[in-house]
């Protein structure tokens, strides 16, 4: 593994031993010390004490520029001053309630003004039960049991979106028509079975697999930027054939815009002029507290109506709790037109950056994303598809996560990340220079 790492690891064990003890330790009371797989990395995650603006600090005191601020939630970055008073103040009055606050009524109305596809809508505790929701109501709605979604394409962890996810490439099939593969054990193939996948912006071949399944299909569900799997946008024809094919047939399109709610202002499908029938929305817009939200047209919505039944049941102690609603609400107000503008003014620099400092050392790179959002693949093809970030060079992709960390970069390790408001371009160059120096050390 030294060898691999062409020394980041040395160096990152020598910079982190209190992490290094502390998740010793804690594999007393977690397995592997880890409660979130997507927060660990081998040989071990950096344990955090705290973040501030667009930095944070490791128990043993480094101080990292955070471009993945708790995979992309906090847009406004870390311990931002209004939304710590506002929780301040909210705190004093309550955390939870029985019945419903005002602030869940105002968050719901910002957010249905902002994206378009909202007529009605519901909060939960997080992007997957946000999902989970949508497919439930599509199913519901239609009186048809099957869902499409793309290969490579996340969507929480319950069991439907639980397919086809991260899977080997191997094992999955000709690219154009993928085998639907449970993405974890204790998925039952009955499950597996009523999910149909399709290949990521390849317009074609996803008509065709759609067209063959039409009238089983409740939803098809996808991210307008495959967010986890690499950061990589829809291309608009694709996005407008799932709207047209959808349409004609009945079947529901569900946009999960969990992540994808950073391409613009009116969300991706503001930006693409994609309206679904469904979205389903977390992160951002809970200010970095718990959160998930889903919605769309008021027919489908109404099947949770409890005036009416409802057809539908969905409760849980914490969906629209007063903390999230009131952290929510301060973060959405603040994050303006002008606001998405500058983060992708940012963003845009930084990938430029990135993609120039590739070209001095020839390594093969294309970097993905919209918005605030980007994705660094070592790979000398185009990146359209899962397919395409399976393909990049991993082994360069962990040395460079780990030499990142070495100079100061928190991005996710799968070369993963994102801008955010408290950054300038300095913190931007920053990077490209950090970049620079790791690559040097190959």
């Amino acid at each position: 593994m030294t060898h691999a790492t062409n020394g980041e690891l040395p160096r990152y064990l020598e910079l982190t031993p209190k992490s290094r003890s502390i998740t010793q330790e804690g594999k007393h009371y977690l397995p592997g010390a880890d409660t979130r797989s997507s927060a660990y990395w081998p040989p071990y995650p950096i344990v955090l004490e705290r973040g501030q603006g667009c930095r944070i600090w490791d128990v043993d005191g480094t101080e990292r520029l955070d471009f993945i601020v708790s995979f992309t939630t906090l847009v406004l970055g870390h311990s931002h001053p209004q939304v710590v008073a506002a929780l301040q103040s909210q705190a004093t009055r309550g955390a939870t309630f029985a019945s419903p606050t005002e602030s869940q009524y105002r968050l719901a109305k910002l957010l249905r003004q902002r994206i378009p596809s909202l007529e009605l809508l519901r909060f939960t505790s997080s992007g997957t039960e946000a999902t989970m929701n949508c497919l439930r109501a599509a199913r519901a709605f239609t009186g048809r049991t099957k869902i499409a979604k793309a290969e490579g394409g996340y969507h929480g962890t319950h069991d439907l979106a639980s397919v086809s996810v991260r899977v080997d490439p191997a094992r999955a099939g000709d690219p154009r028509r993928p085998a639907s593969l449970p993405s974890n054990a204790g998925v039952p193939q009955s499950v597996v079975d009523e999910v149909i996948v399709f290949p990521y912006n390849d317009t074609q071949a996803t008509c065709q697999i759609l067209e063959a399944h039409a009238r089983e299909l409740a939803a098809v569900i996808v991210e307008p930027v495959l967010g986890s799997g690499g950061m990589v946008p829809a291309e608009p024809a694709f996005l407008a054939m799932l709207r047209e094919l959808t349409q004609r047939h009945g079947i529901v399109l569900i946009f999960d815009e969990v992540m994808s709610l950073r391409a613009g202002f009116h969300g991706a499908q503001g930006h693409y002029g994609v309206t679904p029938d469904m979205t389903a929305l977390g992160k951002v817009i809970g200010g970095g507290l718990p959160v998930g939200a889903f919605g769309g047209k008021q027919d489908i919505m109404e099947l949770y109506n409890p005036t009416k039944g409802p057809a539908i049941a969905h409760s849980g102690s914490f969906q629209g709790n007063p903390m999230t609603m009131t952290a929510g609400l301060v973060t959405m107000e603040l994050i303006t037109p002008q606001v998405y503008q500058r983060l992708e003014a940012l963003a845009h620099r930084l990938r430029e950056g990135i993609r120039a400092v590739c070209a001095e050392f020839e390594v093969p790179v294309h970097v993905t994303g919209l918005g605030s959002l980007y994705g660094i693949h070592f790979t000398g093809g185009p990146v359209r598809s899962y397919r395409d970030v399976a393909a990049a060079d991993k082994a360069l992709a962990y040395q460079v996560f780990l030499g990142l960390l070495n100079e100061g970069i928190m991005m996710h390790p799968n070369l993963l990340g994102c801008v955010s408001l408290p950054m300038t371009e300095a913190e931007v160059d920053h990077h490209v220079e950090a970049l620079r120096t790791v690559l040097a050390r190959r």
